[in-house]
């Protein structure tokens, strides 16, 4: 046998055996890494709606409403909205969005909003912007509160009812579309099938 065939089938060998490692631990870690996900998502959505007790996922967002969205000048889209609910029935919702065109590419959150369509809350669960300016969307502790409690059917823009992030202007415009976004999915549904 020669020299370069040994070679080949060795490494073959090695590639086979290592393959089959990387594959073992993919298998062992898969689980536990879906179940901190998960484990996230729901400290996301109890840090949005504080008062629910439980989240009943509502399904896919309506036909109509994605369409809508997706028409608009939102640059963002709806992944999964859930209803909300404590002793006393519903008291909100959860919408999980992705907006499109930060910085460092998408950024997802979830953002609560009460049954009558004002913003409680949102927490940032996917975000890869530029350390010390973009990523103080997550830390700043001034700059989401800015959206909450406004008057239901607020269409939010920078420079006018929020203020940018010194520095981050994608990000913000990222997040403030993402939440446009989100507030459209709301009227759509509470105002009858109309994005506005």
């Amino acid at each position: 046998m020669s020299k370069e065939v040994r070679n080949t089938l060795l490494m073959t060998a090695f590639a086979l055996v290592f393959g089959l490692v990387l594959g073992l631990v993919h298998e062992i870690t898969a689980g536990p890494i879906e179940a901190q996900k998960e484990k996230s998502l729901k400290e996301a959505y109890q840090a949005v709606v504080p008062d629910a007790t439980e989240f009943n996922d509502l399904g896919a967002t309506p036909e109509g409403a994605a369409e809508a969205i997706a028409d608009g000048d939102y640059n963002a889209e709806i992944t999964s909205v859930l209803e909300a609910v404590n002793e006393d029935g519903a008291i909100g919702y959860v919408i999980n969005v992705v907006s499109h065109g930060g910085y460092g590419g998408d950024i997802g959150f979830s953002m609560g909003v009460d049954e009558g369509g004002s913003i409680l809350g949102i927490s940032i669960t996917s975000i890869a912007e530029t350390p010390g300016l973009g990523m103080r969307a997550q830390t700043d502790p001034d700059w989401l509160p800015q959206f909450y409690g406004k008057e239901p059917g607020t269409k939010f823009t920078l420079g006018e009812n929020v203020d940018s992030i010194t520095s981050a202007t994608f990000t913000s415009r990222c997040v403030t579309r993402g939440v446009n976004a989100g507030l459209a999915y709301v009227d759509y549904v509470l105002g009858g099938g109309e994005i506005k």
